[in-house]
């Protein structure tokens, strides 16, 4: 080859890695959504408890590394792809590289349009996460009442099919569960059964959990007005307390 002339075959492999390069470090590979945690649960994720924790991810992580899901109403066998879907009528927060939506109750105290409940192994493949933080548990607590119907066998069951979601999720390095903070509309047993039911199950599959009952403590028409959900204020104190806890559990 004489000097000062180009060589098309080199020049087309060099275009050729150049685009592969681009395709695993470029716009391409952000726009597939990957994070580095995923947040799901319940009315208290949908509210302030959500709301602080997820800006405390961002500032950690940035606001493209973090996927927060709220459902109002939800409980752990709602979020999984086999079971029927679940509309939430109380509320909704989806907060994600690609959009930003809290769905609540209007100033006139409407209630919100009906949202569906994601499902998690369609979160875990969308996001590819390598943390996923779960808040959930709270409204098993009415199915954890004498005489109801959604039984211990039941509910470890339930938590054994999320385990094996969380499990085929290749990326997953690490399980967060906060448990079910104070309540004073429940009695202190049932909150034990659905709180010892999660730890149990931690456990078994050597996932961590943040134990909010030692960090919250509910007196109602102070923390808030119904005995299950937390005032601004109130949330916020909560969120605090566990985002330390997540501090020495993300790293």
């Amino acid at each position: 080859m004489r000097p000062g002339r180009s060589n098309p075959f080199m020049f087309r492999l060099s275009v050729f890695l150049l685009a592969v390069l681009l395709l695993i470090d470029g716009p391409a590979a952000r726009a597939a959504g990957r994070v580095r945690v995923l947040m799901i649960g319940d009315s208290l994720t949908v509210g302030t408890f959500g709301e602080v924790v997820h800006q405390y991810l961002a500032n950690r992580f940035g606001s493209e590394g973090v996927a927060v899901f709220g459902s109002c109403g939800s409980k752990p066998q709602h979020w999984l792809e086999a079971e029927p879907e679940f509309d939430t009528r109380c509320g909704y927060r989806e907060q994600t590289p690609e959009r930003n939506r809290l769905i609540d109750f209007d100033d006139n105290g409407n209630p919100p349009p009906r949202m569906p409940t994601p499902k998690l192994e369609n979160l875990l493949a969308r996001y590819r996460p390598t943390d996923v933080i779960i808040q959930l548990g709270t409204n098993w607590m009415d199915d954890a009442e004498p005489g109801n119907a959604l039984r211990d066998a039941d509910r470890a069951a339930i938590l054994d099919r999320m385990a094996a979601a969380l499990g085929t999720a290749r990326t997953v390095r690490q399980v967060i569960w906060i448990t079910p903070p104070d309540s004073s509309h429940f009695s202190k047993v049932v909150q034990a059964i659905i709180q010892d039911d999660i730890v149990k199950w931690a456990r078994a599959h050597r996932y961590r959990y943040i134990l909010s009952s030692r960090i919250t403590h509910y007196v109602r028409g102070m923390t808030g007005g119904d005995g299950i959900h937390y005032h601004k204020e109130a949330a916020t104190a909560w969120a605090l307390d566990v985002e330390r806890e997540l501090n020495h559990e993300l790293l």
